[in-house]
C-alpha cells in the first residue's frame, strides 16, 4: 500500500498538472479570440470628409460593430466650425433639414435615422431649431442578408449657416465585407450610446399627451401630464405627413400647473391651412430630466384645461430677491443682526468709511455663502442625491460645526474668550467676529448658514426653480437670493449716515452684548437638540452639560465668583420659568397635545380621498424654525386645532429631519425644494390645495372647506 505522504505528493502533482492545463487552455482561447479579432481587421470608417468649397464642415460615417439580427449600428458624425449651425428635421422658420440619400446602397433594406434633441436659435429674426459644434446622428442599417457583404453608398446633404448659408454634398461610401462576423468596438459603441441617449423617444414618462386643433383660431394646443412638476419645459412640433412644410410656426406659449403642461402654437400660412385632425403629429416635449417624443392625432376644439403661465427666469429673480430680503426678518438671522449692531456701536457711528467697509464685507460674506450653497447643491444634483433648501441640516458634521461656531461666538460676546488652542487654530479663532473686514465677512457667512433652516415667502419657489434649472440659472438664482439677503447691509454701506440714527454708545451696550450672547447660546442649544435623533438623548445631555460647565468655568475665571453666583441664581429660575411656560402656560400661549399624526404615505392619500376623507399633509423637520412657528402659532391654536380633530380629517406628517428620498420626491413633484410644505386633499380638491409657507388661520380653514367641496 502507498503511504499517506506518497498519496499526498501524487495528488499535488495531479492537481498542479490539471491547473496548468486549465491555464494553458484559457490562454489559447484568449489568443484565439485576439487572432480572430485581428483577422477581422479594423471596422469600416469613411474618415473625416471635407470639401474644398466649405472647409468649416466635415462629416464621418462609421459602424460600431454592434448588430442584432439584420440590424447594424452606425454613426454619422458632423463637425462644424465656430458660429456655424445646421438644422433639425423640422428646422423652424428658416433653413432646411439635412438629407441622406442611400438608395444606391447594396444589401441595405432601409436606414433608421435618429435625431438628437435640438436647441432653439434666433438667426436674423428667424426662430430655428438645430445644432452647433460637434454632433452625431445614430443610424441603424437594416440589411437584406447579414451573411452577405453590403455597401452603404449615398450622399449626405448638409445645410450650414452663419450669416450666409451653404449646402454641402458629401459622398459616402462604406463597404461592409463581413457584417455577420463584425465585433463591437468599445470606443465606437460608447459614442453611439452617448448620441442615442440624446434622442427623444416615448418611454412612457408622460401619463397623458393630447393635441387639440382650433381651425377658426388657427392654433394647435398640446396637453401633457408628467409624473413630477414641470420646471423649464419646451415643446417641439414635427409634421410627420409634411402638411406643415409651408406653415410659419412661432415658438409656443407654455403654461404649467403642477404636473400639467399646456403648449399653444399659433400657425399662419399664405395658403389655407390643412385640417390637422386628420394628420399624425409628432410632438417632442422636454424638460430638465425628460425628453419624450410621441405621435398623436389632434382632436377638434380647445384643450379642456387652462393652466397658469410658466414662470420664466426674470420673475424667479424677483422672487429670489424678495425671498432673500425676507430672510432678514426670520428669527434665524436675528442673533447675527445683533452681532452686526453691536459691532457698529463699538466702532462708533462717526467713521462712515469704516461702517461702509464693514457692511460691504458682511454682504460679500452673504453672497459667498450663497455661492457655496449653490455649488454644494449642484454637486448633490450631479451625483443623484436629494437636494433642497436646508438639506445640509441632514448632515451631522454640519450641525456639530454650527454648534461649535455659535457657542464660540457667544463666548466672544460674553467677553470670556480665553481658550488656549494650538498654534494657527488659536490665531484663526481669536480673530473671528472682530472689527476687521475679514471678521465681518465671516459674520455674513454665519448669517447665511443660520438662515438656511428658515423658509420664507417666495424663497421656496425660487429655490425649486433653481434646483430644476441648468447650472448657470442655479448660480444666477442663488446670487439673487444672496443679493436680496444682503440688501439691508448694502443699503447701510451705500448710506452710512443711517448708522448715525442708532443710539449713542453707553452702558446699555454692555447689557445688549450679554443679551446677544445669551441669544447665541440659545441658538447653540437648539442646534444641539437636533442631534438627539442621531446620537440619542444621553449623549446630547452629556455634551450639553460639558458645554454649560465650560461656559460657567470661563465666566467664573473672567468675572469672578460673584458674577458666577449671580449667573447661576438668575439662570436657573429663568430656565425653570421657561419650561413651565411651555408646558403649563395658560390662555393663547398654552399648547395642547399634538395632533394624532400618521406617517406620510402618498399612496394612501388617494384611498382616503375616495373614501370621502380630507387629508392634511404636513412636511416638516426638527431643524426648520418656520415649521415650529407654523405649528405653535397656527396648527396648535383655535379654531384650527379643533378643525384638524374633525372625524373626516386624516393627518399625515412627512418628517424630513433625516434624509428621505420619498419625501424629497414628493416635494419636487410639487415644485418645492424645502420645508415647511402643507397640502390639503379632499373630494373637492383631489389634486390638493397648497398652503403658503407661513400659515395663517384663515387660509387653513378655507383650504379645509375647499377640500370638502363646500
Amino acid at each position: 500500500m502507498l503511504s499517506t505522504s506518497r498519496l499526498w505528493r501524487r495528488w499535488r502533482r495531479a492537481s498542479a498538472a490539471a491547473l496548468l492545463s486549465a491555464i494553458t487552455f484559457l490562454f489559447l482561447a484568449a489568443s484565439a479570440q485576439v487572432l480572430a479579432a485581428s483577422a477581422q481587421g479594423p471596422l469600416p470608417d469613411t474618415g473625416w470628409l471635407t470639401v474644398p468649397e466649405h472647409p468649416d464642415a466635415s462629416v464621418r460615417l462609421s459602424v460600431t460593430g454592434e448588430r442584432a439580427g439584420n440590424r447594424v449600428n452606425a454613426l454619422l458624425e458632423v463637425s462644424l466650425a465656430k458660429d456655424w449651425k445646421t438644422y433639425w428635421r423640422s428646422p423652424g422658420e428658416g433653413g432646411i433639414a439635412p438629407e441622406l440619400e442611400w438608395q444606391e446602397s447594396s444589401n441595405i433594406q432601409r436606414v433608421e435615422w435618429h435625431w438628437p434633441l435640438p436647441k432653439r436659435y434666433n438667426l436674423l429674426g428667424f426662430n430655428t431649431l438645430g445644432y452647433e459644434g460637434a454632433l452625431a446622428f445614430p443610424l441603424v442599417l437594416h440589411l437584406d442578408d447579414p451573411a452577405q457583404p453590403a455597401v452603404f453608398k449615398g450622399v449626405f446633404t448638409l445645410p450650414s449657416c452663419t450669416y450666409i448659408c451653404v449646402l454641402t454634398d458629401f459622398d459616402l461610401t462604406l463597404p461592409l465585407e463581413n457584417p455577420g462576423t463584425m465585433r463591437a468596438d468599445p470606443e465606437r459603441s460608447h459614442r453611439f450610446q452617448q448620441a442615442y441617449s440624446q434622442v427623444p423617444r416615448d418611454t412612457g414618462a408622460l401619463s397623458q399627451t393630447a393635441a387639440y386643433w382650433q381651425a377658426d383660431r388657427q392654433r394647435l394646443q398640446v396637453l401633457a401630464t408628467a409624473a413630477h412638476a414641470w420646471q423649464n419645459p419646451d415643446v417641439l412640433l414635427d409634421d410627420v405627413a409634411g402638411a406643415l412644410a409651408e406653415v410659419q410656426l412661432e415658438p409656443p406659449s407654455i403654461e404649467v400647473q403642477g404636473e400639467q403642461l399646456l403648449a399653444t402654437f399659433e400657425l399662419s400660412s399664405w395658403r389655407e391651412l390643412p385640417d390637422l385632425t386628420q394628420l399624425p403629429i409628432q410632438i417632442t416635449i422636454f424638460d430638465n430630466s425628460l425628453a419624450e417624443e410621441v405621435t398623436v392625432t389632434a382632436s377638434a376644439g380647445p384643450a379642456p384645461v387652462t393652466a397658469q403661465p410658466a414662470m420664466g427666469l426674470l420673475p424667479m429673480l424677483g422672487f429670489a430677491l424678495l425671498g432673500g430680503l425676507i430672510l432678514n426678518l426670520m428669527p434665524c438671522v436675528l442673533p447675527v443682526l445683533g452681532l452686526k449692531l453691536h459691532s457698529v456701536l463699538n466702532a462708533g457711528t462717526e467713521n462712515r468709511r469704516m461702517i461702509r467697509g464693514q457692511f460691504l464685507a458682511s454682504a460679500a460674506g452673504i453672497l459667498f455663502s450663497f455661492w457655496l450653497l449653490a455649488g454644494f447643491l449642484w454637486a448633490l444634483k450631479a451625483t443623484g442625491q436629494a437636494v433642497g433648501w436646508g438639506i445640509q441640516f441632514h448632515n451631522t458634521a454640519f450641525i456639530i460645526v454650527m454648534v461649535a461656531v455659535t457657542w464660540l461666538f457667544a463666548l466672544n460676546l460674553l467677553g470670556v474668550w480665553t481658550l488656549r488652542l494650538p498654534g494657527a487654530m488659536n490665531q484663526w479663532l481669536a480673530t473671528r467676529g472682530d472689527h476687521s473686514h475679514r471678521g465681518h465677512f465671516v459674520q455674513g457667512m454665519f448669517a447665511t448658514l443660520l438662515a438656511t433652516p428658515c423658509s420664507a415667502p417666495f424663497l421656496g419657489t425660487a429655490v425649486a426653480f433653481a434646483l430644476g434649472a441648468d447650472t448657470l440659472q442655479l448660480l444666477v438664482i442663488f446670487t439673487a437670493l444672496g443679493l436680496g439677503m444682503a440688501l439691508p447691509w448694502l443699503t447701510v454701506a451705500a448710506m452710512p449716515r443711517l448708522a448715525t440714527y442708532l443710539p449713542k454708545p453707553g452702558r446699555w451696550m454692555s447689557i445688549m452684548q450679554v443679551v446677544f450672547g445669551i441669544m447665541l447660546l440659545l441658538t447653540s442649544a437648539w442646534l444641539l437638540s437636533l442631534l438627539v435623533r442621531l446620537w440619542g438623548g444621553s449623549i446630547v445631555a452629556v455634551t450639553a452639560t460639558l458645554l454649560v460647565s465650560i461656559t460657567l468655568v470661563l465666566i467664573g475665571r473672567r468675572y469672578g465668583a460673584k458674577v458666577l453666583a449671580v449667573t447661576l441664581s438668575t439662570g436657573i429660575p429663568v430656565i425653570t420659568a421657561a419650561v413651565l411656560l411651555t408646558t403649563v402656560g395658560s390662555g393663547r400661549f398654552s399648547l395642547p397635545e399634538s395632533h394624532p399624526w400618521q406617517p406620510f404615505e402618498q399612496a394612501a392619500i388617494t384611498e382616503q380621498v375616495n373614501a370621502g376623507h380630507v387629508v392634511f399633509v404636513d412636511v416638516t423637520a426638527d431643524w426648520c424654525i418656520t415649521c415650529k412657528a407654523n405649528e405653535m402659532g397656527v396648527l396648535l391654536q383655535q379654531p384650527v386645532y379643533d378643525a384638524l380633530h374633525a372625524e373626516d380629517i386624516v393627518l399625515q406628517r412627512a418628517d424630513w429631519t433625516t434624509p428621505s428620498s420619498t419625501i424629497t420626491d414628493y416635494l419636487q413633484s410639487h415644485g418645492r425644494a424645502g420645508v415647511p410644505f402643507n397640502v390639503v386633499y379632499g373630494p373637492g380638491a383631489p389634486e390638493g390645495v397648497r398652503l403658503p409657507v407661513l400659515l395663517r388661520e384663515r387660509e387653513v380653514m378655507a383650504a379645509l372647506q375647499r377640500a370638502r367641496g363646500q
